[in-house]
């Protein structure tokens, strides 16, 4: 903004939802904040038996649905990238176990370093605590069009399916696919990614 630019329609991939907030007028800078730190704070407080794996696969996305169904056990795509690029995350044996049949098939599949499956039921203990945060936050309905991980579509405008779709977002695999395709059908041409790489420009360009 300060650069005088201002976008027709915003998506932020995970955590960068809650950049998407700010830009959309949904929540102001600090709440936006407070609440991310709440997310973080509460996935990290889940303490199960198992907090599972997650892997980066380089695969067309029928192949990993294809593979992920051989696998014994809780595995599923947690952050849907591109057509050629996929996260998957659930139970540590399982994904184990489908990193081995990827890599089996030729296909390059890589363990990720975190805490938690995020994205996937593991965490879904996570998500009532949040809310309880949300619902002191300042809401409002968005400004500019604005395009939700969990269901790959565009926001509801109001304030309680909001923050219903915020409650989700923690255990729900990030549809990020499905929300470009969404941003083009609106007639959204060109793309800017805001942030510190260019990993959501790769994903744009597949």
């Amino acid at each position: 903004a300060e650069y005088g630019f201002e976008p027709d329609m915003v998506m932020g991939h995970s955590l960068g939802e809650y950049a998407a907030l700010i830009a959309a007028g949904v929540m102001p800078f600090a709440h936006a904040l407070e609440a991310a730190a709440a997310r973080g704070a509460e996935m990290t407080r889940v303490s199960v038996e198992d907090n599972g794996w997650m892997a980066a696969v380089m695969a067309p996305l029928p192949v990993i649905e294809e593979t992920l169904r051989e696998v014994d056990g809780y595995v599923v795509a947690a952050n849907i990238n591109s057509y050629n690029q996929c996260v998957v995350g659930g139970a540590s044996k399982a994904v184990e176990q489908a990193i081995q049949r990827f890599e089996k098939k030729g296909y390059r599949a890589v363990r990720i370093p975190v805490s938690h499956a995020f994205h996937t039921r593991i965490v879904a203990p996570a998500s009532k605590p949040l809310r309880k945060v949300l619902d002191r936050l300042s809401i409002s309905s968005p400004r500019i069009p604005l395009v939700a991980n969990v269901t790959g579509e565009l926001y509801p405008t109001g304030v309680e399916e909001i923050k219903d779709i915020l409650e989700r977002q923690i255990a729900s695999p990030v549809q990020w696919v499905k929300g470009l395709e969404t941003m083009h059908r609106e007639g959204v041409r060109c793309f800017v990614e805001v942030g510190p790489k260019r990993a959501l420009k790769g994903f744009v360009d597949d």
